[in-house]
């Protein structure tokens, strides 16, 4: 950092690059913390997690044992050892009569407004509650297993976007409680969706035939592109050797400015498109995947810090479960991993950034929560190092 600060200062390095690599180093020191831990909640693996869009300060999370827990990040308990604990404020238990019946495989706020969410299921089904009332609002049946979901941040529409086994996109309209519309994707089913931030209409999809398209549902011809392969090729969405990826498509995200996607596959690969120029990937980075994982064979949700703060600048890194017990960090202008994170005891399913708080929420296999920022973001008071203190040396 002091080499920094020296370069900048006699102008060895511009303003922009300053901010970059300050960034960078702020980023990669991201460590479990020691001063805040979520309660445990769900008895079975955790799938899915979402913090709100509007105040960054509510956290759903739902999975395998079909328990959907809401908190909220700035409500602590004290526990034995100074740590503040989240507990869930509210929950739908998986014994509620209106609750799903198979794994739950995502969930999601409802992009501008806090009142409501949707999940989607194995058992066929995408459904829209009241978060208030913690109860169902309506429902719709897909008639196969829903990976994953998505909604425009936009507000344009009310149109919730739908990943499932079948070659099929399904869009389902809130507003008359019908699927409106069905997008013939992918050959073998599509793992995951996600709609542009920037054009309300535009949506990217990956499949289990291993291909990443973009859409326009306002045409006939709705497919924009497939990412990989030249313009003047076949990209007819029934073909399965169109293969952008080398492997299922498990995670799809726009960037914050709407003119890249990010693409993570089955393999271990992440890739960064332009819109602008889909014919092959701008950075690519391979993580280490084990032939035995199968954890990224599903929807995986992976977390992008979108929010610049007085402290993250013109940066963006990519936290995304890399199909062991670890979260890889990856610069996504590089394609550089420059940290790994590791404190799970089975297989990470997912992660979640907070916007403005530094913070990084995870989940997986192994039921948990856990909470991430950087050393520097926690102030540890007295109390908490003594406790600390004596837990080292009573483990020596």
């Amino acid at each position: 950092m002091n080499e920094l600060v020296r370069s900048r200062a006699i102008g060895a390095a511009s303003a922009s690059a300053s901010h970059r690599a300050a960034s960078e180093m702020v980023l990669s020191t991201m460590a479990l913390s020691e001063t805040k831990r979520m309660a445990r909640a769900h008895s079975a693996a955790v799938h899915s997690l979402s913090i709100d869009n509007i105040e960054h300060r509510y956290m759903l999370s739902t999975g395998a044992d079909i328990s959907i827990q809401l908190y909220d990040l700035n409500s602590f308990e004290q526990t034995a050892t100074c740590s503040r604990q989240v507990v869930p404020t509210s929950q739908i238990a998986a014994s509620a009569a209106s609750t799903h019946t198979r794994l739950i495989s995502g969930i999601a706020w409802y992009p501008v407004d806090n009142g409501m969410f949707t999940t989607s299921s194995f058992d066929h089904t995408v459904r829209v509650w009241d978060a208030e009332s913690m109860t169902e609002a309506c429902q719709f049946d897909l008639e196969s297993r829903v990976f994953s979901h998505s909604m425009s941040y936009t507000g344009a529409h009310a149109l919730i976007a739908a990943a499932d086994e079948s070659a099929y996109i399904r869009l389902c309209d809130l507003r008359t409680g019908s699927s409106a519309q069905s997008l013939l994707a992918h050959h073998s089913g599509c793992l995951a969706v996600a709609w542009s931030p920037e054009q309300p209409y535009t949506l990217a999809s990956g499949g289990i035939d291993g291909t990443l398209r973009l859409w326009d549902i306002r045409r006939a011809d709705s497919q924009l592109c497939s990412f990989g392969h030249s313009s003047d090729s076949e990209t007819n969405p029934s073909d399965s050797s169109n293969s952008a990826i080398g492997g299922s498509v498990s995670s799809v995200l726009f960037t914050g400015d709407g003119s890249r996607v990010i693409s993570m596959g089955s393999s271990g690969k992440v890739s960064v498109w332009s819109i602008a120029s889909p014919d092959s990937p701008l950075v690519e980075c391979q993580l280490s995947v084990s032939k035995h994982s199968n954890a990224l064979s599903g929807s995986t949700q992976v977390a992008l810090t979108t929010a610049t703060t007085r402290r993250i600048a013109d940066y963006e890194m990519l936290f995304c479960p890399s199909g062991g017990n670890n979260i890889a960090a990856i610069d996504i202008a590089s394609g550089k991993q420059v940290a790994s994170l590791d404190s799970h005891f089975a297989p990470v399913l997912c992660a979640a950034w907070r916007p403005e708080h530094l913070e990084l929420y995870s989940s997986g296999a192994d039921g948990n929560v856990l909470i991430w920022c950087p050393p520097v973001a926690e102030e540890l008071s007295e109390e908490q190092r003594q406790i600390r203190q004596d837990t080292w040396s009573d483990s020596d």
